[in-house]
């Protein structure tokens, strides 16, 4: 992402924080969701009577929903016709939020809308993908962590795992995306992090 980009990004995420008045830890995802004008549903794919209902209701980039949920693990999805955020109720609540600032990350991005609509050549095209993809989760982190909030808390505790769990308590957020942007936005020591999952 080029850093006029990411400027835009902070630019935005900070006027609708601004503009809700969610300037305290935790974030408040329910007061975000009321502000930027979302509903936010819970689906389980496991139920074959969900992907009934939705395979001929449910339209992602003119794709039904039922051909998406065949080719990817689909966790979450913004359905900006319906003004609505659904999420896999498979997701561990602890990581909700992020999936919600996500998705609203690519509601508040005016660029984004666009692409909700149709295929392009352009919107086809797998990077192009994973740059709007990178564009909402920065979003989600501008969001969920209030902009540049947590880089001043993150300043203020000792940069052990003990601190970082103390802004996941904070913040209410995983321990994994806490340290993710804790090594991005912390002391300014050299930190390396590591992340694995089970086999």
């Amino acid at each position: 992402m080029d850093e006029t980009t990411r400027k835009e990004i902070q630019r935005i995420a900070a006027l609708t924080l601004r503009d809700a008045g969610l300037t305290e830890p935790p974030l408040s995802v329910e007061g975000l969701l009321e502000h930027v004008k979302l509903n936010r549903d819970y689906y389980d794919l496991s139920d074959p009577g969900f992907l009934d209902r939705a395979k001929y209701k449910l339209k992602i980039h003119g794709r039904r929903l039922v051909e998406i949920v065949n080719k990817v693990r689909l966790r979450a999805v913004l359905l900006f016709d319906e003004n609505r955020i659904c999420i896999d109720d498979d997701v561990p609540r602890i990581k909700r939020p992020w999936a919600s600032c996500h998705e609203t990350g690519h509601r508040i991005l005016p660029w984004h809308k666009p692409f909700f609509y149709a295929d392009t050549a352009e919107t086809l095209d797998a990077a192009y993908q994973a740059a709007l993809e990178e564009e909402a989760n920065y979003a989600a982190a501008r969001l969920l962590f209030l902009g540049d909030r947590f880089a001043r808390d993150a300043r203020d505790v000792q940069p052990t795992v003990a601190g970082v769990k103390r802004l996941a308590r904070q913040y209410r957020t995983s321990l994994t995306t806490t340290l993710r942007r804790y090594v991005e936005q912390g002391a300014d020591i050299a930190m390396a992090m590591l992340v694995s999952t089970p086999a």
